[in-house]
């Protein structure tokens, strides 16, 4: 008797994977904790308090409503509270000392956020005039008055929004429609404004006519 048997057909069982992407290769180290392959934002170790430059968060700015927080780099370093820094990552002009504003308006309630997570509290709005080595002067409006901020910030931004034009070379500072305004240079890695605030009563909430140019940014 002859018994055929049944052939089977046998498949290869494949199983399918997806592939793996290459890992990302970050270069330098973490501005955090100083160790490589990660950025600062995804450091598991605490952010540490940086001397100027730290991640920005956006914040409403609305001026109708007085609802001032804004979004500034902390300065730790200080040597003189009427100095002037241009800091080009700052949403607003920060100012300390409310005996040098030319009209103030108090304020309750506002906070101004730091870099570094930290929040200060703003106690008043108004302009700051300050006299430039050109003999021109600058009246600075919307300035944010925080008592314990140790650096006065000038927005970058907000200088070029307003048709100033910022030359960080030759100590050559600001110029407007081709016109030298004035002088800064470089201390300790910052941009410092060689500059003198004009002290003016702010009670009168008027400034005092000039016999030089008077500029609005």
């Amino acid at each position: 008797m002859e018994q055929n048997g049944t052939t089977s057909n046998k498949r290869k069982r494949v199983d399918y994977k997806p592939k793996k992407g290459k890992a990302k290769m970050i270069k330098g180290n973490c501005y955090n904790c100083g160790k490589p392959n990660h950025m600062a934002k995804d450091c598991r170790l605490p952010k540490k308090n940086q001397a100027h430059i730290s991640e920005v968060r956006s914040v409403p700015i609305n001026l109708g409503e007085l609802n001032l927080s804004a979004v500034v780099f902390e300065a730790n370093l200080v040597d003189n509270s009427r100095e002037w820094w241009i800091d080009t990552g700052a949403t607003r002009h920060i100012y300390s000392d409310k005996e040098m504003f030319s009209t103030y308006t108090p304020i309750n309630g506002r906070k101004l956020f730091m870099g570094n997570s930290a929040t200060s509290n703003i106690v008043g709005l108004g302009k700051v005039v300050l006299k430039m080595t050109s003999e021109k002067e600058l009246t600075v409006i919307d300035v944010l008055h925080v008592l314990d901020i140790r650096k006065n910030l000038v927005s970058g931004s907000l200088l070029v929004k307003s048709e100033f034009r910022l030359v960080f070379e030759s100590n050559k500072l600001l110029t407007k429609n081709s016109h030298f305004i004035g002088k800064g240079y470089v201390e300790k890695g910052l941009f410092k404004m060689n500059v003198m605030t004009v002290m003016r009563n702010f009670e009168s909430n008027k400034i005092t006519a000039s016999t030089y140019l008077t500029e609005y940014f």
